[in-house]
């Protein structure tokens, strides 16, 4: 499965808006390390220089890990997300709102979808703070090398 999981990640982030790029190559990129990271864990035996290609690999999947924070965001994360969401639904966006009755509807579609990316953004950000990669199969692939001797 692990011969494949990169072309299909790639295939399936191979689309997307420009502003979504630098996220999918990111994604990319942390797939690739964790998959040659998990290449050479498979070998019969070690020396200095397949240690040395690991840690490397492990390194690099670290550089990139953040992108898939998103996802680690837990229940309590998810359930204070939604109360933010609700407020920030509910909170007017001062002048803009007193200026409202003058726009057209086009104008009004338009602000109405910038204000939800906006919130949609900040949701994100929250959500990501409260998330982590604190769970054990990686943080048992910091002890590989040490083992590996």
């Amino acid at each position: 499965m692990s011969r494949y999981l990169l072309g299909v990640v790639t295939q399936s982030l191979r689309g997307g808006n420009p502003a979504q790029r630098p996220i999918f190559n990111c994604a990319n990129e942390c797939t690739r390390a964790l998959l040659e990271f998990n290449m050479y864990a498979r070998y019969k035996s070690h020396d200095d220089a397949t240690l040395s290609y690991m840690e490397d690999a492990l390194h690099h999947f670290h550089t990139f890990k953040d992108v898939f924070l998103l996802g680690r965001a837990g229940i309590k994360a998810k359930a204070k997300a939604n109360a933010l969401r609700t407020e920030l639904e509910k909170k007017p966006k001062g002048d803009e709102e007193r200026n409202a009755e003058t726009w057209t509807q086009s104008k009004k579609r338009c602000e109405m979808s910038t204000w939800r990316d906006y919130i949609s953004h900040e949701i994100d950000i929250f959500k990501q703070f409260d998330a982590d990669f604190s769970f054990p199969k990686i943080l048992l692939m910091f002890h590989w090398a040490e083992q590996s001797c």
